[in-house]
């Protein structure tokens, strides 16, 4: 039995992070479990969702 990748998704650019979040949202292993758009999402999902992975660009304003 696979366990279920717990994944959240923070990037400044609605279109990329709509991409990523759908694509991943097709695996069977891999569950998304929040989206954001700024380094304070970030922090939020993080403390409230607890994911496995967060898939962050690290280039947006505010990530410093």
């Amino acid at each position: 039995m696979t366990e279920t990748l717990h994944v959240a998704i923070v990037d400044d650019h609605p279109l990329f992070r709509e991409g990523v979040a759908h694509t991943l949202a097709a695996q069977q292993d891999v569950k998304v479990v929040g989206e954001g758009e700024s380094a304070a999402d970030a922090i939020r999902i993080a403390a409230e969702r607890m994911p496995d992975v967060m898939l962050l660009d690290v280039s947006m304003p505010g990530a410093d």
